[in-house]
């Protein structure tokens, strides 16, 4: 065999090589845009403080919801459907810093009255919405929040 003829079997089998790496590479990319991006931070997390618990001291509870799952202290952890996932993770996007400025929370908070006030950290989002700082009852992503954490029971029901 001359090295001409060597050489382009070589070639031959290098371009088949690179094909068949960047056909499973287009495959791999179509099958992760299909599946939810998973991320070690929580979509959303919501801390409710305030009012007097049993043990006589401040009541306060951690409610997350991440990629695949709602779940929270003391509920039974439910599945986050994808549907859920996309309202929630396109409401998110629509929060806007400067609507909130602009409505701010008037009133008396809650806590004051043994009530409870509620703190949203949202993923990619900087600031935390606290009930008692904003009016949130316009903001897309709070309402859809406390529409997906009513779904969870409490352990033991």
């Amino acid at each position: 065999m001359s090295r001409v003829t060597a050489g382009l079997g070589i070639g031959r089998l290098v371009f088949v090589v690179l094909l068949a790496a960047l056909l499973a590479g287009l495959i791999g990319a179509d099958r992760a845009a299909s599946s939810p991006a998973r991320s070690g931070v929580p979509i959303v997390v919501v801390t409710r403080h305030g009012g007097l618990c049993i043990t006589g001291t401040e009541c306060r509870s951690e409610l997350r919801i991440d990629d695949l799952t709602i779940s929270g202290d003391g509920y039974r952890p439910r599945p986050l459907a994808p549907s859920e996932r996309v309202a929630l993770l396109r409401a998110i996007g629509k929060l806007d810093l400067k609507y909130l400025r602009a409505h701010p929370f008037t009133g008396t908070c809650p806590t004051a009255y043994d009530g409870s006030e509620s703190i949203y950290r949202f993923r990619g989002f900087p600031r935390a919405l606290a009930s008692c700082t904003y009016d949130l009852r316009r903001v897309e992503a709070v309402r859809l929040v406390e529409k997906l954490l009513a779904g969870l029971r409490p352990v033991g029901r």
